[in-house]
């Protein structure tokens, strides 16, 4: 672009123009398309640090939104090969935005609610769960209780609770130690998401189903391994109506539960309170699938 700007009102233009240029080859999520993108975040960054951010929420909450989609598309393009500038990035975004964060300036609340549910992704990605795990709950407390008002927070709130569900559910896998406690807080996070969803279900149309999907499919899997004898009561309550990919999964999961208890090999005992929840819980499992069966 010719001609420099001299003004604050020129830089803040300019700035705007890259970003929205940004946006739009974001859009495209070819390779060329983000590496474009990258590219123009990083003008306009380069011309947001030059203006007085500090005294203008405005420009400050656009200079957020810029560091965030940086670090976003380093992930995205790099994996972990540029995990130090992107956490760099991220950080410089928290930083800019928490000044300007409040429940009355709900996008710079957004945008951290973004930046820290990035972060979290690639802290993911790296293995470092109990920091990924921290940051998905920081993401998801700007969001919390604004999730049943505004479909954008409870995109945001569902996703911070989809990357600490992932977290908790590696977890689980590599750490024996606290695993009851992690299958408790895992548990929670997915039936505290599907309830979000049912709420929004009417108004979001397909717009949550993808995460609606994973959730189930990954409280299926939870409620097997860890607490089996919930896992037809999960089932029921968030099973979605005439959906035959959900159908799918419950039925696999059933069967999967139903096998797992067959090659146990478990002696069931009279009058063991064990045993008799374990019996009540394979009884309601065979109940279940034979109406979900004949659905």
């Amino acid at each position: 672009m010719a001609n420099p700007p001299t003004t604050l009102l020129e830089l803040r233009d300019r700035a705007i123009a890259w970003m929205n240029r940004g946006h739009e080859l974001m859009l495209r999520g070819d390779e060329t398309g983000l590496a474009g993108s990258l590219d123009a975040y990083n003008e306009a960054i380069t011309i947001l640090r030059r203006m007085p951010v500090a005294g203008n929420p405005a420009w400050a909450n656009s200079l957020g939104a810029a560091l965030m989609n940086r670090g976003h598309l380093l992930h995205r393009l790099h994996g972990t090969g540029q995990a130090a500038p992107a956490l760099a990035a991220f950080d410089e975004a928290a930083n800019v935005l928490k000044a300007i964060s409040t429940d009355d300036n709900a996008w710079p609340r957004r945008n951290l609610a973004g930046t820290l549910l990035n972060r979290a992704n690639l802290l993911l990605d790296l293995g470092r769960l109990d920091a990924a795990c921290t940051v998905a709950r920081d993401a998801l407390a700007l969001s919390l209780s604004h999730e049943r008002e505004h479909l954008i927070d409870a995109d945001l709130a569902l996703k911070a609770r989809r990357a600490l569900a992932d977290a908790l559910g590696q977890l689980l896998v590599v750490r024996q130690a606290d695993q009851e406690e992690f299958a408790r807080q895992a548990s929670d996070t997915v039936d505290d998401a599907l309830a979000v969803i049912r709420h929004w279900s009417a108004q979001a149309g397909a717009t949550l189903r993808l995460l609606a999907m994973r959730f189930f499919r990954f409280g299926v899997q939870l409620y097997r391994f860890h607490q089996p004898h919930f896992l037809a009561e999960f089932i029921e309550e968030n099973l979605p109506p005439a959906d035959e990919e959900f159908r799918i999964i419950a039925l696999e999961a059933i069967d999967a539960a139903l096998a797992d208890d067959k090659n146990s090999g478990g002696i069931f005992t009279i009058g063991d309170p064990a045993s008799e929840r374990r019996r009540q819980t394979l009884q309601d499992l065979g109940v279940l699938r034979t109406r979900l069966a004949q659905a």
